[in-house]
């Protein structure tokens, strides 16, 4: 159909309301693996990225993370997109026994593990790392993921370290679903200003919820997207995972879109 990227949410379960308004059970609230479901798309598909929006990296061990998405990076011939972040929901961690702190720590976490991530996917001798939280002796690391020097990192999130980060380090940023527009160009302003200052340039991949915020008509599409591309979006992600929409209706859904939209638009490589 012409979609650039898949991303696939990256948790071990949602809060209760996810499954109220999806149709899903509560008391049962199910969650593929990410990693996983990602692998199975990429031995299935030649073209469209692959990405996690976002794998929460204070909830993984840095090397554990580090071979699955290089895993998959060589399975799907080097399509992954790497997006990362600090973690949000807190019961999720507490339930199974992970890490879990206040926002700068986890913040702090997250970059400490990255750094391990990018190291073990770069040298080409075994890795040795003490950090704060993380330790590494002589650890090696082979393949190497297929991207060169590594997959492309997106960053979830708009707080001020996560410009911060993005326009350090970011390929892309990810902001939370239906951010009004108005915040949004905002939040592309600052990105803007903070990559300029570095000789950079962040790619902004905006989501928006459908029908929630897309709408049901083509035209409630273009005028939509028209506007977060005139703000300074990059991208958009149609977010399709807090509907009870049937699968059925989905695919009509994106083969709708594309005819009406694609032509309209040109994605930003």
């Amino acid at each position: 159909m012409g979609f650039d990227s898949v991303w696939v949410g990256d948790h071990l379960y949602l809060p209760r309301e996810f499954y109220e308004k999806t149709g899903g059970d509560p008391e049962r609230p199910n969650k593929l693996d990410a990693w996983t479901v990602l692998s199975a798309i990429a031995a299935q598909t030649r073209r469209i990225r692959l990405g996690a929006r976002v794998s929460p990296l204070p909830f993984y061990d840095p090397g554990r993370i580090a071979k699955v998405v290089a895993t998959v990076d060589i399975i799907s011939g080097g399509r992954v997109n790497f997006g990362v972040g600090a973690g949000w929901f807190r019961d999720e961690a507490i339930s199974f026994g992970l890490w879990w702190g206040r926002h700068e720590e986890r913040i702090s976490r997250m970059l400490e593990a990255l750094e391990i991530i990018l190291r073990l996917w770069t040298e080409d001798g075994r890795v040795t790392y003490n950090g704060r939280y993380y330790r590494v002796v002589g650890a090696p690391f082979w393949p190497k993921p297929l991207q060169k020097p590594y997959p492309p990192i997106w960053f979830g999130g708009s707080s001020e370290k996560i410009l911060e980060i993005t326009a350090k380090y970011g390929y892309g940023l990810l902001p939370l679903s239906d951010i009004p527009v108005e915040r949004f160009k905002t939040l592309a302003l600052r990105a803007s200003e903070r990559a300029g200052c570095l000789g950079r340039r962040v790619i902004l991949a905006p989501s928006l919820t459908y029908p929630h915020a897309l709408g049901e008509k083509p035209s409630e599409w273009i005028s939509k997207i028209g506007e977060y591309a005139e703000a300074g979006a990059d991208k958009i992600i149609v977010d399709l995972s807090t509907s009870n929409t049937p699968p059925n209706k989905v695919v009509r859904f994106l083969k709708d879109f594309s005819e009406a939209v694609f032509p309209r638009f040109r994605c930003v490589e």
